[in-house]
């Protein structure tokens, strides 16, 4: 027996070393991550994604960086362009500075979704020259929502068809448009989504970048008189309250809501809470059609946000990113974001194509079979200083329209 003891004992000892028995597990590895802040309910989905992932993973340890008040602004030092981390979520109006910067690498290839699973304008843009540097997450782009019962709207083609079903300036109160028309971000991107539909394609847009366009600026002011008196262009609005917008159309103080299709979000938590007497617009009251910025059509352009992996990862910070992807391209993370436990939907667009067939997102959010035919096929913009470029234009434009007194 006690032969039997020490050999038992010899055997542990050569398996499990002293030294081995009485070492601690090795300290989770960090992985530094950039999520794209403009999300609804950011801060909650944020740490449902830490927890979920450190629950799957619990040898790697995620630290978001938030970048809510710094994404776009290069004149901050740390906005995207210089933040350092493992993972980015992208917004394509960077992607090509990036690839051209060196400051990303291709991932793996068996991180990326087969192209036949993404919605095809993710697919486009996630791409520099042909090459895939995206994980495609998110698709953006402007749409018009407005009351079903309002059927005039679906036959929407041109700027003019707007004025007409709106009634152009003489509107009755409270029957505009509803929409943020201030700031240098916002206006830049409304200057080039009119520039696509006046010139056609990116190719044309772009040279039209440089200086003040009056086709461009003409129009932009038409969209203001859609709105009324001093809405559109309120800077306590845009400031402190960009979401009135989308309150006022679910109250029906506005008779349409121009945005992206998260912007209903707000409309529809407005909606769970509408108050006793108060007509509010429930999701199924509610269409979407694309929107025309010009009288020469609607030449949908949008953008994508990806994931991509800083040009310095190592093997295993490499490794840890592509765990961290796979998770978040799962459906059950994108549904997590989707349909979380707020009391509206995101309605942001996933990049991956199946989820605008998933019955329990569409039993949440009727309108993303629509979305998804109106997004598929646009163009997306992708230029080095494309972003401060549009920044600077969009600077300019708000001072020339705030001399306007109408405005």
């Amino acid at each position: 027996m006690r032969r039997t003891l020490l050999v038992l004992g010899i055997i542990v000892d050569l398996l499990f070393p002293i030294g081995a028995r009485s070492q601690s597990p090795p300290a989770p590895r960090p992985l530094t991550v950039v999520l794209y802040p403009f999300i609804p309910e950011y801060s909650t989905v944020q740490a449902e994604l830490k927890k979920g992932f450190q629950t799957l993973h619990p040898d790697i340890v995620v630290n978001f960086l938030d970048l809510t008040s710094n994404y776009y602004d290069s004149t901050k030092a740390n906005y995207i362009g210089t933040t350092k981390a493992d993972v980015y979520e992208l917004d394509s109006v960077f992607l090509k500075e990036f690839v051209k910067k060196g400051l990303i690498k291709q991932w793996p290839p068996h991180v990326l979704l087969p192209e036949d699973q993404l919605v095809r304008n993710a697919a486009a843009g996630s791409k520099v020259d042909g090459i895939r540097y995206g994980a495609a997450h998110w698709l953006c782009g402007n749409f018009i929502f407005f009351n079903k019962t309002d059927a005039a709207f679906s036959n929407v083609k041109r700027l003019s068809d707007l004025e007409k079903v709106i009634g152009g300036s003489n509107h009755p109160a409270g029957r505009g448009l509803a929409v943020d028309l201030k700031g240098k971000s916002t206006l830049g991107e409304f200057d080039l989504e009119t520039a696509f539909d006046h010139y056609g394609d990116w190719q044309q847009a772009h040279q039209h970048l440089s200086s003040i366009d009056p086709i461009l600026e003409y129009d932009l002011v038409r969209l203001i008189n859609l709105c009324d008196p001093g809405m559109c262009r309120n800077g306590d609005y845009h400031s402190n309250d960009p979401e009135i917008y989308a309150r006022l159309f679910d109250d029906q103080k506005a008779r349409v809501l121009l945005g992206y299709s998260e912007g209903l979000h707000p409309a529809l938590v407005e909606s769970a809470q509408c108050k006793q007497g108060v007509q509010c617009l429930k999701d199924s009251d509610i269409d979407v059609a694309g929107f025309p910025s010009d009288d020469n059509g609607r030449h949908q352009m949008s953008w994508v946000d990806s994931y991509v992996l800083d040009s310095a990862s190592d093997q295993q910070r490499t490794a840890d990113a592509a765990a961290f992807v796979e998770y978040m391209q799962s459906d059950e993370v994108y549904k997590m974001i989707l349909l979380h436990s707020g009391v509206a939907p995101a309605y942001l667009l996933p990049a991956k194509a199946s989820l605008y067939q998933d019955a329990e997102v569409i039993h949440a959010a009727h309108l993303y079979p629509q979305l998804k035919s109106l997004i598929e096929d646009a163009e997306v913009p992708s230029e080095v200083g494309l972003n401060d470029e549009l920044r600077a234009r969009g600077a300019q434009l708000d001072r020339q329209l705030s001399c306007n007194p109408s405005n």
